[in-house]
C-alpha cells in the first residue's frame, strides 16, 4: 500500500530538484544581504534569519546535487525527458557556487572556523559529485560548454571559503602572525584619516590580542598610546569601532582573500564567467526545446549569479579596505577622501543602513523582570511554564539603549586616568607591572575608599566576595536609589542615568553572557535565590498597573523590609543591596550618583580586562558589545596583562611606503 498517490508522487519527482535548487538560491540571497548586518545590528530577528539560512544552505545545496545525480542515473526512464535532464544538469555548477557561499559570511561563529578541515573534505566530495553530474550529461550541445565557466566559478568560490575558514581559525591565525610579523608605517596623525589609524592599530595590535599573543608595549612612545591618548571620547570610540570592523571581516567573511591581489583576479574571473554565461545562454539556447519551468529557473540562476557578483563588487568598492587603498596609493587627498566618505555613506544607506556596530547596549533589570514574571505567573501558571521551557522568557524583558557621547566621555576619562598613572611610573618596569595589575583589579573598592564611604560594611559588596555577588548587590542598590529619587524629583541627573544604564547592562552580561564575566561557581544559585526573594516580597505590595509605579512601589517595599539587626554572615545578596541603598541615601554621602557611576565604570573595566578575547570575538556577530570596545580602549592605553612591558622606549618604525599596509 502506497502512502502517497501516483499523481502526487509524479508531481514530486518532477519538481523535487527544481524546488531544492530554488530554495538554495533564495538562501544565498538571504545570506549575502543579511550576512553582513550582524556586524551592526543586535536584532534577534536578523540573527535567527541568518542562523537558519546558514545552517540550511549547505544541506539544501548538497541534497539538490545528490538529487541531480540520481536523476542522471534514471534519465532513461520516464521521470524526465532527455532535454529536461540535460538542462537540469546545467544547474549543478550553480549549486557548487552556492556551496561556496557569499563574500559577506563564511562562518556563523568562531567554532565554524575550527571546522575548516570538514569543509576541505566537503570540497572534494561536492566538486566530485558536480563533476559526475556534468560528465554524465556531456553532449555536443551549447549548454554543455556554457556550463564550463560557471563550473570554474563554483570551484573558485568553494575553494575561497575553505581557504578563509582555515586562515581564520585560531591556530593558523597565530602561526601566520608569528611567521610573518607585520611591520607597518606609523600613520601621520596630522595627515591621515582615523580609518588609516584604525587599520594600523588593527594590524599592529588587535590581531595579536585576539589571537592571544603577547604584544610589546613601549609606554608613552608606543604607537597605540600615541594615537589614542589625546583623542576626544567620540573619536576614540569611532577609531575602535572601525578597528573591530576590520576584525569582524577577518573572522567571519572572505575579506582575507577578497582584499588581496589574487582575490581581485579571482573576482574578475567569477564576474566575467557569470556575465558571459548569461549573455551566451540568452543568445544560443533555444527556449522552445526545454520545459518552461526549467528555462525560467535557469535564467533566474544566471541573473541572480550576476546580481550577487555586482552586489559583492559594490560592497567591495564601499568597504573600508578600499578607502585604505585610496589613501595608500594617494589617489585621493584628505579633503577628497572626506567627500568620498560622505558620498559612499549615502550610497550605503540606500543599500543597507551602514554602521560598524549597533552603538547600543542591552538592558536587563532584575526587579522589573521579577515583577513581570510574577504578573505572568498569576495570569496563567501552566502557559507561562510551557513557554519558559520552550523559549528563555528572560529575552522578553530585554531592552536596548544607545551608547551616547555622555557615556563614552565618562568611560574614556576613567580609562585615561588609569593609563596616566601607569605612564607616570613608567621608568620603573617592575613597579609599573605591579601598579597595572593593581589598577585592573579594582572593582569599586577604590572609589568607596576615596569617597570616605569605606568601613567594615563595604566588604559585603566589593573585593571580599565573588564578582557576581558584588554585581547583584550593587545592581539592587542602584535601582532602589534610582526609583526612590525619581519618585521625589523629576530633575535630570546625568550620573544617575549613567549609573542605572551601566547597572542594567552589567546585569545583562551576567545573566545572558556569563562567559564574558569572571563569574563564581555559585552564580546561578545566587541569582535564583535573589529572584525568589524579590518575588516573595512582591505579594506584600499593592500591584499597580503602571510599570513605573510598580517599580517605585517595589523598591519602596524592599527598603522597608530591610532588618538592620541581621548578622552580616547571614545576609543574602538582596539584603546586602538594600543595606547599601540605605547607606547611600544617608546624609553622610555627599554625591551618591558620582560614586555609583564610578563604581559601575570600575566594574565595567574590571570585567573588560578579565574577559577572554575569544568571547569578544564571538560577540562581534551580535552587533558588538560595549564591553569589547572598552577592552580595546584599555589595551591601546596600556591597560592589558597581555602586554610585555618594555622599559627601553625604542620604537623601530619601518621606512616602507603605505604599500606594505596590506
Amino acid at each position: 500500500m502506497q502512502l502517497f498517490p501516483d499523481n502526487l508522487r509524479k508531481i514530486w519527482n518532477g519538481w523535487e530538484v527544481r524546488g531544492m535548487t530554488l530554495l538554495s538560491l533564495n538562501l544565498q540571497i538571504i545570506l549575502i544581504i543579511f550576512g553582513s548586518r550582524r556586524k551592526f545590528t543586535a536584532s534577534l530577528k536578523v540573527r535567527i534569519l541568518v542562523w537558519s539560512a546558514y545552517l540550511i544552505a549547505d544541506s539544501v545545496a548538497s541534497i539538490a546535487l545528490g538529487t541531480l545525480a540520481n536523476i542522471q542515473e534514471d534519465s532513461k526512464g520516464n521521470k524526465l525527458s532527455k532535454s529536461g535532464s540535460a538542462l537540469q544538469s546545467f544547474w549543478a555548477p550553480f549549486l557548487l557556487l552556492h556551496l561556496g557561499g557569499p563574500d559577506t559570511i563564511t562562518a556563523y561563529s568562531l567554532e565554524d572556523n575550527e571546522l575548516w578541515l570538514r569543509h576541505f573534505l566537503g570540497l572534494f566530495v561536492q566538486v566530485g559529485l558536480a563533476f559526475y553530474v556534468f560528465l554524465r550529461s556531456w553532449s555536443d550541445k551549447a549548454i554543455t560548454f556554457i556550463a564550463i565557466p560557471v563550473f570554474i566559478t563554483g570551484i573558485i568560490k568553494y575553494g575561497e571559503r575553505t581557504f578563509v575558514l582555515r586562515s581564520s581559525c585560531v591556530e593558523n591565525l597565530k602561526n601566520s602572525l608569528l611567521s610573518f610579523p607585520l611591520d607597518l608605517d606609523f600613520p601621520d596623525q596630522a595627515e591621515s584619516s582615523y580609518l588609516a589609524q584604525a587599520y594600523f592599530l588593527f594590524k599592529k595590535q588587535s590581531t595579536y590580542l585576539f589571537a592571544n599573543l603577547v604584544v610589546d608595549y613601549y609606554g608613552p612612545n608606543d604607537p597605540s598610546y600615541s594615537i589614542m591618548h589625546n583623542k576626544l571620547a567620540k573619536d576614540a570610540f569611532k577609531l575602535v569601532e572601525a578597528e573591530l570592523g576590520f576584525m569582524y571581516d577577518v573572522l567571519y567573511t572572505k575579506a582575507t582573500i577578497v582584499y588581496s591581489r589574487s582575490g581581485i583576479v579571482l573576482r574578475c574571473i567569477s564576474f566575467f564567467s557569470s556575465v558571459s554565461a548569461l549573455i551566451v545562454s540568452s543568445v544560443i539556447i533555444d527556449i522552445h526545446s526545454y520545459p518552461i519551468a526549467d528555462i525560467s529557473l535557469t535564467y533566474l540562476l544566471l541573473a541572480v549569479a550576476v546580481f550577487l557578483e555586482l552586489y559583492a563588487f559594490i560592497l567591495f568598492l564601499l568597504s573600508d579596505i578600499t578607502k585604505i587603498w585610496l589613501i595608500k596609493y594617494k589617489i585621493v587627498n584628505k579633503n577628497l577622501f572626506q567627500l568620498l566618505g560622505r558620498v559612499t555613506g549615502r550610497i550605503c544607506s540606500v543599500i543597507y543602513p551602514y554602521n560598524r556596530w549597533s552603538r547600543s547596549m542591552a538592558q536587563y533589570n532584575l526587579i522589573s523582570s521579577c515583577l513581570k514574571e510574577n504578573s505572568a505567573t498569576q495570569i496563567g501558571f501552566f502557559i507561562t511554564f510551557l513557554i519558559s521551557k520552550l523559549v528563555n522568557v528572560k529575552y522578553r524583558h530585554l531592552t536596548r539603549e544607545d551608547v551616547d557621547i555622555d557615556l563614552q566621555k565618562v568611560i574614556f576619562e576613567h580609562v585615561q586616568c588609569k593609563s596616566n598613572k601607569i605612564i607616570d611610573e613608567f621608568e620603573n618596569y617592575i613597579y609599573n607591572r605591579q601598579l597595572m595589575k593593581k589598577l585592573l583589579e579594582r572593582r569599586g573598592d577604590y572609589v568607596i575608599e576615596q569617597m570616605n564611604f569605606s568601613d567594615k560594611s563595604h566588604q559585603w559588596s566589593t573585593n571580599e566576595v565573588d564578582f557576581d555577588h558584588s554585581l547583584l548587590a550593587w545592581h539592587i542598590a542602584t535601582n532602589l536609589c534610582y526609583y526612590h529619587e525619581r519618585d521625589h524629583t523629576s530633575e535630570f541627573h546625568l550620573k544617575r542615568e549613567i549609573s542605572r544604564r551601566l547597572s542594567d547592562y552589567m546585569l545583562y552580561l551576567l545573566v545572558f553572557c556569563p562567559s564574558m564575566l569572571s563569574k563564581g561557581i555559585s552564580f546561578e544559585k545566587k541569582y535564583e535565590d535573589t529572584c525568589n526573594a524579590i518575588k516573595s516580597n512582591i505579594l506584600k505590595w499593592n500591584v499597580i498597573s503602571d510599570e513605573a509605579s510598580q517599580m517605585t512601589s517595589a523598591c519602596k517595599g524592599l527598603l522597608e523590609d530591610v532588618k538592620s539587626d541581621q548578622e552580616e554572615d547571614d545576609m543574602s545578596v538582596l539584603h546586602v543591596g538594600c543595606r547599601l541603598a540605605k547607606r547611600l541615601q544617608s546624609s553622610e554621602v555627599v554625591d551618591k550618583w558620582e560614586m555609583l557611576s564610578e563604581v559601575w565604570i570600575e566594574m565595567l573595566s574590571y570585567a573588560a580586562n578579565r574577559c577572554a578575547w575569544k568571547e569578544h570575538g564571538q560577540q562581534l556577530t551580535n552587533g558588538g558589545e560595549l564591553l569589547t570596545h572598552v577592552s580595546l580602549l584599555m589595551a591601546h592605553l596600556g591597560l592589558s596583562e597581555q602586554y610585555e612591558m618594555k622599559k627601553n622606549s625604542i620604537l623601530a618604525l619601518s621606512d616602507r611606503e603605505w604599500q606594505h599596509l596590506l
